[in-house]
């Protein structure tokens, strides 16, 4: 048992002995006991209504309310004992229990009062039941008694007009759930909050008796508590749990522990409550999937509030949650700070999961690139080269058949032709899998030779010491090199390209710029995907910068030998 519930026993037992000596008293002295009896039994129910909805929800300020009102009808029973000494204090508080029904109306679900005609509506409400009552008490029996009993009544009358505009308006701004809890509160309080003070006026002057307008009162102060109860029991607002609970399962070791968020949901009993990790790699937010987590809550949505997670000084997550159900951060920031180590072990193994993920759809990639390039050489050895070489060797065999007198100069050419076609076609094939000057010459050469093909106007500017670049390095560099001039040409109706090659500090950078039309992005075709994979393959990074109409410029860093 914790402190929670010990404190609440000590209040449910005070409760007790209280009413049963204002029980005691009333029936040894001279007041009206059946009066006392029933509003003894009246701030019971409050108490058992406040016990229970504060045991539940120890964070929500509901449980409190409830128990002031029990601590309201105690004072009011005063007055129904028949000792002198206690009319002051029933004459001030006799129609406390008004004020403080305004106060939970506007208060639900959370406990807290939100927005300035609320926190109004509700001070008003207080000045009405307590100030006016004691300023009448005070000028009982002269002319001021009247004035003050009607500018009390019309306070009153204003205090549940502003009541009744803000329920109004959170009705028609909650969703279709809490619409179902909440409409049948607001109504049956706003309901009972007028007719309490009407009932008298209304029913005096129709003959019907003291007691049984009382009774109705007391009906209608009684169905007050067990109304808010119930929208707290099956309001979808469930128990919270202790921090101590918290701490406990996260000593747990070997057990098959719940998410994160599902704890956190459990400890301060919001069901709606997400958690987002922060992936400083990419500079946002993710979910427990790596999805992006997209917008702050609280500017979209005014019920909902977020707060980060910090671990010393490095953000590791942010928390959003239900603002009407919980009304200040601090349980959450508390809970927070309880599970921010196993916050960061959730962001962490998140970000390695999503990151297992790209380096295996990368492999995917990069297997599936070369299938295709095996795909294409043996298309072009088949289709091209093969079928070159079968039409050389007819023709050779023409020409064997046909007598030395009658073999013609011109089909002797022709067949020589046919072999320096071929043997292009061989140069062009074993290029595009491994340009010899590449493996002769170097980079820098091999990138000479691949621009001076182009058809644009193309500068180059290399400063780079090859030898300390390693041939992956390099074979990674020159492709991505081509694939980007090869897209310029392509795609991007260029009058010029740039390239540059920089080393330092053992990483080497490349830089294609071109003044194109631009709107190039990774994941929009193949190419650049492949790029991409190339260059996660060395470890290295790759941006693009392709404005619509504003050119494309290609860096990548690429880790090399200092």
């Amino acid at each position: 048992m914790g402190s929670l519930e010990i404190a609440l026993i000590f209040i449910a037992a005070l409760a007790v002995l209280v009413g049963v000596i204002v029980i005691a008293v009333g029936f040894q002295g001279t007041g009206e006991p059946v009066a006392v009896v029933g509003l003894i039994g009246l701030a019971w129910i409050w108490a058992a209504a406040g016990i229970l909805a504060w045991w539940r929800r120890p964070t929500n300020g509901i449980g409190g309310l409830l128990l002031i009102g029990a601590l309201s009808v105690f004072l009011v029973s005063t007055g129904y004992v028949g000792a002198p000494g206690l009319f002051w204090v029933n004459a001030v508080f006799a129609t406390t229990p008004l004020g403080v029904a305004i106060h939970l109306l506007l208060a639900f679900p959370s406990g807290r009062v939100r927005g300035r005609l609320s926190v109004v509506a509700v001070v008003l409400g207080y000045v009405t039941c307590v100030v006016f009552d004691t300023a009448r008490a005070l000028t009982a029996g002269t002319p001021a008694f009247e004035l003050l009993s009607f500018v009390q009544s019309l306070c009153g009358l204003t205090a549940m007009g502003l009541a009744a505009i803000v329920l109004a308006q959170r009705l028609r701004a909650a969703d279709a759930a809490h619409r179902r809890v909440l409409l049948p509160l607001f109504t049956y309080g706003l309901l009972a909050v007028i007719c309490l003070p009407l009932l008298p006026n209304l029913l005096f002057p129709m003959g019907v008796g003291f007691d049984v307008v009382v009774s109705m009162q007391g009906l209608l102060l009684a169905g007050l508590p067990i109304a808010f109860l119930l929208g707290v029991l099956r309001g979808g607002f469930t128990r919270t749990t202790p921090l101590e609970a918290l701490s406990e399962w996260l000593a747990i070791r070997g057990a098959s522990r719940p998410a994160v968020a599902q704890a956190l949901a459990t400890t301060v009993g919001d069901d709606t409550l997400r958690v987002a990790y922060w992936d400083s790699s990419r500079g946002h937010f993710i979910d427990e999937h790596g999805a992006e987590v997209l917008g702050i809550p609280d500017a979209l949505d005014p019920d909902r509030a977020s707060l980060q997670v910090h671990v010393d000084d490095d953000l590791v997550g942010r928390i959003d949650y239900d603002a009407r159900m919980i009304a200040e951060p601090w349980p959450v920031r508390r809970a927070a700070e309880v599970l921010a180590i196993a916050l960061d072990r959730e962001r962490l193994t998140t970000q390695l999961l999503v990151s297992n993920d790209e380096l295996t759809q990368s492999r995917v990639r990069i297997v599936e690139a070369a299938d295709r390039e095996r795909s294409r050489i043996a298309r072009d050895l088949h289709d091209g080269l093969q079928m070159q070489l079968v039409l050389l060797a007819i023709e050779a065999q023409t020409i064997a058949n046909t007598a030395a007198e009658t073999a013609t100069t011109d089909d002797i050419e022709k067949l020589r032709r046919g072999i320096d076609v071929a043997a292009a076609d061989l140069r062009r094939l074993v290029h595009d899998v491994l340009p010899a000057a590449l493996f002769e010459r170097g980079l820098i050469a091999a990138t000479e030779d691949l621009m001076d093909r182009l058809s644009v106007p193309a500068t180059l500017v290399a400063e780079i010491d090859e030898t300390t670049i390693p041939a992956s390095t390099a074979h990674t560099a020159y492709f991505i090199i081509a694939e980007a001039l090869s897209n310029t040409v392509k795609h991007a109706s260029a009058s010029r390209v740039r390239v540059s090659l920089t080393q330092d500090a053992g990483r080497m950078t490349l830089e294609i710029e071109d003044d194109g039309i631009g709107g190039a992005r990774i994941g929009a075709g193949v190419g650049l995907r492949g790029l991409a994979d190339r260059v996660d393959a060395l470890r290295g990074t790759i941006s693009i910068r392709s404005e619509p109409l504003n050119g494309t410029s290609v860096r990548v860093e690429l880790p090399c030998a200092s």
